[in-house]
């Protein structure tokens, strides 16, 4: 037995190797097998960040894409809310001119069948014609493309001045029922009261006006008319310059850009407006002159209130614009920090003219058809004063009134009554008094006493 143990007591000292070669295998597998978890573990991570990444691209084209849709469906309800506005807007705009247009029309025909006097009413039609022509080329303006504005803003511009001419012409018809002699002759009635005319004018005057008071009369009368006309032929070119400068401006990329907010004070358009103001006093200044002249023979036509017709289209038309493009003007500078203000949203300066224009030209037909009408014209005519609708308040405050002096007078009547009274009891007293003094016996009480009975009796018996 000895033997057989004796080869195991020779190999015990290479156990020791085994153990460690077993335990290095061990480590090594180890190694491996956690190596090969960290891959797996590292290969399943990078997939799955992967899928979460493809997600989220997903994820943001859908919302890129829902953001683009969102912003075609903004714009398209932009645009079919304002393509509705600016319906709308034509509608309106459309309605007021045809409206006009009708009444004009009316009265216009009116004229046509009742043509008494034609020197005068020729000159009526003519300015009739105000209202249709403003209203339609306003009209225009709003339907037609940008590029259609101008031209017709030059023709609106041409026939405002040659309607304020045609008023001008249409108080000499009057004054002198188609002869120029008897205009004359009506100023001179009224030389004392004639202003000396413009001296840069003389050369057109012939004679002289300091030759005598025929002269000055013609000469007054002829810086009337040139006044008037200066008026009709610089209006158009005035407005020939402004197209041209809106031209280049529309052209010209860096027009407008860092002028700052006052530039519009110093450009060429403001120097028009100056000129075509001076132009405007001008032509005013020479048909007041000749209105204040002889006002006194045409006030049975009521001229005054005619001249308002034709001076209010012309405010409107120009003050008003004027008006509108400097607030337009400093509005845009003041919102051009704010970089979600939206220009398109908001309607331009022109837009909003044309549509005061036509909407105002309706009420200015009908009144063009109440001061001038036609029966003015026919033989044995008496003037009609038309009273404004009103809510009778000058009658309620009269009947008010009526009744308050009614109420004073019944007071004073019954003050005076009561003053009346008392001073007749005063008087009989003092009558009775004064009669007991003379006679304060008994006897006389008994002698009053008995005519009193006795004047009953008599009564009663008369009754009976």
């Amino acid at each position: 037995m000895f033997r057989q143990l004796s080869p195991i007591q020779e190999d015990s000292p290479h156990e020791p190797h085994s153990n460690s070669s077993c335990c290095f295998h061990f480590h090594r597998l180890l190694h491996y097998v956690s190596l090969t978890v960290l891959s797996v573990t590292t290969a399943f991570l990078f997939l799955q960040t992967q899928a979460i990444s493809l997600r989220l691209a997903t994820q943001q084209h859908e919302i890129e894409s829902l953001q683009e849709q969102l912003r075609w469906s903004t714009e398209h309800i932009e645009h079919q809310v304002e393509a509705q506005r600016d319906l709308t807007v034509v509608h309106i705009a459309g309605t007021f001119t045809l409206l006009s247009c009708l009444i004009t029309t009316f009265h216009m025909t009116a004229h046509l069948r009742n043509m008494n006097q034609p020197f005068v009413q020729r000159k009526i039609l003519a300015i009739l014609w105000m209202s249709p022509i403003y209203g339609l080329t306003s009209f225009f303006c709003l339907v037609l493309p940008h590029s259609a504005e101008g031209y017709l803003m030059i023709l609106k511009d041409f026939y405002e001045s040659y309607v304020i001419y045609q008023f001008l012409s249409f108080l000499i018809a009057v004054l002198g029922r188609g002869d120029r002699e008897a205009v004359i002759r009506c100023l001179t009635r009224h030389v004392g009261h004639l202003d000396v005319p413009y001296r840069w004018m003389r050369c057109l005057f012939h004679p002289v006006p300091e030759e005598s008071d025929e002269a000055m009369a013609m000469a007054v009368l002829m810086e009337c008319q040139v006044l008037g006309m200066q008026f009709v032929l610089l209006r158009p070119v005035i407005a020939l310059v402004n197209f041209v400068l809106e031209l280049i401006a529309e052209g010209d990329d860096h027009y407008d850009e860092d002028k700052g907010r006052f530039a519009f004070l110093y450009s060429p358009k403001f120097f028009l407006l100056v000129l075509q103001n001076v132009s405007v006093f001008l032509a005013f200044s020479g048909l007041l002159k000749f209105y204040h002249a002889i006002r006194d023979e045409l006030a049975w036509c009521q001229p005054f209130n005619k001249f308002l017709t034709i001076k209010g289209v012309v405010f409107m038309t120009f003050w008003q614009g004027l008006a509108i493009s400097v607030f337009f003007h400093f509005n845009k500078h003041d919102n051009s920090s704010d970089h979600s203000y939206d220009n398109s949203t908001i309607p331009s300066a022109n837009t909003v003219q044309h549509i005061l224009i036509c909407m105002e030209m309706l009420f200015f037909s009908i009144a063009h058809w109440c001061v001038f009408p036609a029966e003015e014209w026919e033989d044995g005519y008496k003037v009609q004063f038309y009273q404004g609708p009103g809510f009778g308040f000058k009658d309620f405050a009269s009947d008010v009134s009526l009744i308050i002096d009614n109420g004073k007078k019944s007071i004073q009547a019954r003050r005076e009554m009561k003053h009346n009274g008392s001073a007749d009891d005063d008087g009989s007293m003092s009558t009775g008094l004064s009669n007991g003094r003379e006679s304060p016996s008994f006897g006389s009480m008994d002698d009053s006493n008995h005519r009193r009975e006795t004047g009953l009796n008599d009564t009663a018996q008369g009754l009976l």
